[in-house]
């Protein structure tokens, strides 16, 4: 069934989005595909039908998305499950919302996206996914199942997407996928175009825009970084790199399945800060997979001290059903929270020390958000945020002075403009 007759019943239509900027594309993709086919996107109150993109990633967010979905049934919402609880947990959904629940998977928005839809978003920030899926088989991701084996968008179309955007007003542009440096990795493909020349092609695009790269995973960066990093010197590529190393541990990252060991992590940041002395490291680390030891604790610590990362996010393990580690002896809940809270902690010292050093710089930023209680939030060339307490228009380019600094983000004032 074409997915636009999914949801021909229904004239009113709001959206919920759950996870990843993936998702978040995905969510994008949708409102294109609904509009275009006459629907109203609509608050709530007003809707006859709620569509859920769901992730289910940890099972902290898989209980958010739960919680959620009970809430609407109860509220007697007709209720739409996309994204990946759907494509990867469908009996779970069915648990809840019974077995005549409509579901939308990650493949069927991508499916019956095309070029006749273009991208719906609001502001000056907008989402392209490049690909679906990936070409790992990491032991504890549920996401594959989800998602499936890569396969990567056909590089014009990206283009027209990019060109699209930026027609429509957007100033900053987030290209995603679940490995965006795996991007023309398929054996099969005839793309014959890797992520550096697809960045290449798309910041050929003319206009004032920045492109935002999404997760590049270790092993997929190491045979391209020379070229990946030639292709960062763009000024329409923000300086933000984000390669999750997961662990310290060359055994746990064995017993993960990520391919690669912290060397390779220590290697692509070394390059990327001799390359771009001005530029954002972030990564993530999961904490307490069942086979980490204390030992291995201490190892993902001394890295996290070793090239400490302006940005990280910490994910306690949490054992996801159908993946490989499921299977294994979970370590105690307590010892997972403890060895957290003490990486956390390490973390945002390290983050408020090397932010501190910013404090009374001048830097160049773009304005991109909206703050959620007052001011905006904008970016600048490496794409660290800071916010001003001021109401200024969306995708403008100020100086600002950093004025104060906390562990995730930074105080500025514009400097040398009229704001009255």
């Amino acid at each position: 069934m074409p997915l636009k007759n999914t949801f021909a019943k229904f004239q009113k239509i709001h959206l919920e989005t759950f996870g990843c900027t993936a998702n978040v594309g995905d969510t994008m993709k949708l409102r294109a595909i609904l509009r275009n086919a006459g629907h109203e996107i609509v608050e709530k109150d007003e809707a006859d039908a709620v569509i859920v993109n769901t992730c289910t990633v940890t099972k902290r967010t898989e209980l958010n998305v739960i919680k959620r979905l009970k809430e609407l049934k109860g509220e007697g919402k007709e209720v739409i499950v996309a994204g990946c609880m759907a494509a990867a947990q469908p009996e779970l959904v069915k648990s809840i919302l019974g077995n005549d629940v409509t579901m939308v998977t990650p493949r069927d928005i991508c499916n019956g996206y095309s070029e006749e839809h273009e991208l719906d978003f609001d502001g000056v920030v907008t989402v392209i996914p490049i690909a679906m899926g990936c070409v790992g088989n990491c032991s504890y991701c549920i996401v594959k199942r989800a998602r499936g084996n890569l396969k990567s968008y056909e590089p014009e179309k990206i283009f027209e997407a990019v060109k699209s955007a930026v027609e429509m007003g957007a100033k900053e542009i987030r290209i995603t996928s679940q490995d965006c440096s795996a991007y023309g990795w398929e054996n099969s493909s005839a793309l014959k175009l890797k992520l550096p020349e697809l960045l290449e092609l798309i910041t050929s695009v003319e206009g004032d825009f920045r492109i935002r790269v999404g997760m590049m995973n270790p092993f997929t960066v190491i045979p391209i970084l020379d070229e990946l990093l030639d292709a960062f010197d763009s000024e329409k590529v923000f300086k933000f790199f984000h390669v999750p190393v997961q662990s310290g541990s060359d055994k746990v990252l064995m017993d993960m399945r990520r391919n690669y060991k912290a060397a390779d992590f220590v290697e692509i940041v070394k390059s990327i800060r001799k390359r771009f002395e001005y530029s954002t490291i972030c990564t993530d680390f999961i904490i307490g997979f069942p086979t980490e030891t204390e030992d291995d604790f201490l190892s993902s610590l001394n890295l996290l001290d070793d090239m400490k990362p302006e940005k990280v996010n910490i994910t306690r393990f949490s054992p996801r059903p159908g993946t490989e580690a499921f299977k294994l002896k979970d370590l105690l809940e307590r010892e997972k929270k403890k060895r957290s809270r003490i990486f956390s902690a390490f973390y945002h010292k390290i983050a408020l020390e090397r932010n501190t050093a910013l404090e009374g710089k001048k830097l160049p930023i773009l304005i991109t958000e909206k703050g959620k209680k007052g001011g905006v939030i904008c970016r600048d060339p490496s794409y660290r945020m800071i916010v001003i307490n001021k109401d200024l228009p969306l995708g403008a380019s100020y100086t600002v002075r950093i004025t104060d600094v906390r562990s995730i983000y930074l105080v500025g004032e514009v400097q040398n403009v009229d704001l009255e």
